[in-house]
């Protein structure tokens, strides 16, 4: 919903999913064209990427309602009966939130260490990193070295081209997660 505009070079663009829908079917002869560049526009964000947050936050919450109900039988009231509810699917934040402080500090290290030391081969075992410019914003995105494999895939694109990336951010970010949550 953000109303930023930025240079795209395919013109101005409204940084918000939302507000570009409407500005480019404001804007734009082929509606189609427009429709499609709104689902699945790269490097800002899309409503691609708004349903698949709001599906997940639906997924989450539901199985958050799961619950098992224990029956208990008292061992000094004979015939007495009761039920303790177990939550089935027991989730907290702050796991997700050590995780994500945890890879965002070693990006920060591995972009600073690139900037100082280029070329290193230590310091690109830990990152490699490149710039995106495309006319909005530009930003720095790992395309080698550990913190490549700890960044999730841009689109399913990605994820087709190296499944291997895919697997490894999956097994890292549930294992890092499962860490997390022990302690």
């Amino acid at each position: 919903f953000s109303p930023a505009t930025m240079n795209t070079g395919r013109g101005t663009e409204f940084e918000g999913a939302v507000i570009a829908l409407f500005h480019l079917l404001a804007t734009r002869q082929d509606k189609v064209r427009a429709l499609r560049e709104a689902f699945y526009r790269q490097n800002l964000p899309n409503l691609m990427n708004l349903m698949a947050t709001i599906l997940v936050f639906a997924v989450v919450i539901y199985f958050q309602g799961f619950r098992v109900d224990l029956p208990i039988k008292s061992a000094r009231y004979r015939g007495q009966y009761s039920s303790y509810p177990i939550k089935l699917f027991y989730t907290s934040n702050i796991p997700i939130i050590l995780q994500s402080a945890l890879v965002s500090n070693l990006y920060v290290i591995s972009q600073m260490l690139a900037v100082k030391f280029h070329g290193n081969f230590l310091v690109n075992l830990l990152g490699v990193w490149a710039d995106v410019g495309g006319g909005g914003p530009a930003r720095a995105y790992p395309v080698g070295g550990l913190c490549y494999y700890l960044s999730p895939p841009e689109n399913l694109g990605h994820i087709l081209e190296d499944p291997v990336h895919a697997v490894l951010y999956i097994i890292f970010m549930l294992g890092s997660c499962a860490f997390f949550s022990k302690t």
